[in-house]
């Protein structure tokens, strides 16, 4: 005889009831909180230290903002808002990669000079307006992936430029 006709059958209701603990839940949701509060901090942190230009500082720092922002609008309920908190901190870690790559642009185009090669400096300026727009607009994760990928090969590529250009 199977459980449903002994009577032991028991609802998706009751499994999920049964499953909840709530001391388990807070544990979650308040290391989920702390987890991306500190991704912020180091982010903020790492902005400060970097020689980038002083808009694109702000741009990030309003970013940092917009973070936190959605951090402590995050309240513990039953619906698991913890998996919120991780997808924030994951886009913030989308962030940093983009403020690595974006301090390695203004890097590479100091050591281009004025007159570097033009293709290398168009393309660096485009492929970092393209990062910065999509960090304005709050696409730090599908969207802002790519567009730091075209700035890292960018960056690449002119840096290849400027250490030939140092040789020669």
């Amino acid at each position: 005889m199977s459980d449903r006709e002994n009577g032991k059958h028991k609802s998706r209701a009751q499994r999920d009831a049964a499953k909840h603990k709530p001391h388990r839940t807070q544990d979650r949701f308040y290391k989920a909180k702390h987890d991306a509060q500190q991704a912020c901090e180091d982010l903020r942190a790492k902005i400060q230290r970097s020689n980038i230009h002083d808009a694109v500082r702000h741009e990030l720092f309003r970013a940092v903002d917009a973070a936190e922002s959605q951090i402590s609008e995050v309240a513990l309920t039953r619906s698991h808002p913890g998996s919120r908190l991780r997808d924030i901190t994951k886009d913030v870690g989308h962030v940093q990669v983009a403020e690595t790559w974006l301090a390695a642009a203004d890097r590479v185009l100091g050591r281009l000079g004025p007159d570097g090669p033009r293709s290398s400096r168009v393309a660096i300026d485009e492929a970092v307006d393209t990062v910065m727009w999509h960090i304005r607009a709050g696409e730090w994760d599908g969207r802002l992936t790519p567009a730091v990928t075209e700035l890292q090969r960018a960056v690449q590529e002119a840096e290849a430029q400027a250490a030939l250009r140092q040789a020669g």
